[in-house]
């Protein structure tokens, strides 16, 4: 079966966040094969994508770190489609309709898909932004955890756990520079994020090394077997989500959020908000670059 490397939120090879995309043949591949040959990808995630098992879906999509199963994860969701689309593999009805409909953990979920100048870009709708607020000493324990003090933290911006289909603490920073320093106890953040239900601790602030973005962020997802994720779309999407929430965005106006730059690895992802029934719908969004396609040999 067909197995490819996707640098997904760039337009560059070797940027972004790599994410594993695995075309199963439709044998009765179980979960745990399917662990172990994310641990073998050894990407961030790996997304395994099959034929629907309900009718109204176009694919079936199931990600995977190299240590878990997770219920969704926005860059292997966006590679796999930009994949699917630069390689010839998507049918022409969802090219000619621009979307895609994908059943996940979370799920059914619609992924737009187009030509954008000479590639292909998509961009994937969340679920309803659902907040949580975080204890005094768990934000306590959160910022030993990252080598940070209180003043670190700027106070007009939301530190909040977040979702719009998995959970995510949001940890705001007054500038870049510190950011930048940050040398978390991954063991001890792992264990805060486990005990507060969250994929991951996300910082940011609104200062962006380059001028046409406009938030700056680092993810942390020990809980799951990842240090550090290059490019997160599910906690830009929840990050999207609690910023709306706090009335910090503009309806509908796009945002640009950096990611991976202290890594090397420096990506993009769009995002934007918008209200609906006094519901925020929020959808993130960009590009991917195909690095690697190749053969699975590997039998369950």
């Amino acid at each position: 079966m067909e197995l490819w490397l996707v640098d997904a939120f760039t337009h560059l090879p070797l940027t972004g966040n790599p994410a594993g995309v695995v075309l199963l043949d439709g044998g009765a591949w179980t979960p745990e094969w399917m662990q172990r040959v994310s641990r073998e990808v050894n990407a961030s995630e790996t997304v395994f994508v099959s034929l629907p098992e309900h009718p109204g879906a176009d694919y079936r999509l199931r990600y995977f770190t190299p240590t878990a199963e997770v219920d969704l994860c926005g860059h292997a969701t966006i590679g796999s489609i930009v994949a699917l689309a630069s390689l010839g593999r998507l049918p022409n009805r969802i090219l000619q309709s621009g979307h895609c409909t994908v059943d996940t953990n979370v799920g059914r979920l619609v992924v737009r898909v187009g030509a954008s100048g000479s590639r292909f870009a998509a961009e994937m709708q969340q679920l309803s932004p659902e907040q949580r607020e975080v204890d005094q000493p768990s934000k306590l324990e959160l910022l030993r955890a990252l080598d940070l003090d209180e003043d670190d933290v700027h106070p007009d911006w939301p530190f909040a756990m977040c979702s719009t289909g998995l959970w995510d603490v949001f940890v705001p920073l007054r500038d870049r520079q510190r950011m930048a320093q940050l040398r978390p106890d991954f063991h001890r953040l792992a264990m805060v994020n486990r005990r507060l239900g969250a994929t991951s601790t996300h910082v940011y602030c609104s200062q962006a090394e380059e001028a046409e973005n406009d938030f700056h962020c680092r993810d942390f997802s020990p809980a799951v077997g990842i240090s550090e994720d290059p490019v997160t779309g599910t906690a830009t999407g929840a990050l999207m989500g609690l910023l709306a929430l706090h009335g910090r965005i503009q309806e509908s106006r796009t945002y640009r959020f950096e990611q991976g730059y202290e890594m090397g690895r420096p990506g993009q992802v769009e995002a934007r908000a918008e209200l609906f029934d006094g519901t925020w719908q929020i959808v993130v969004g960009g590009t991917a670059h195909v690095t690697i396609t190749g053969t699975l040999h590997v039998l369950a």
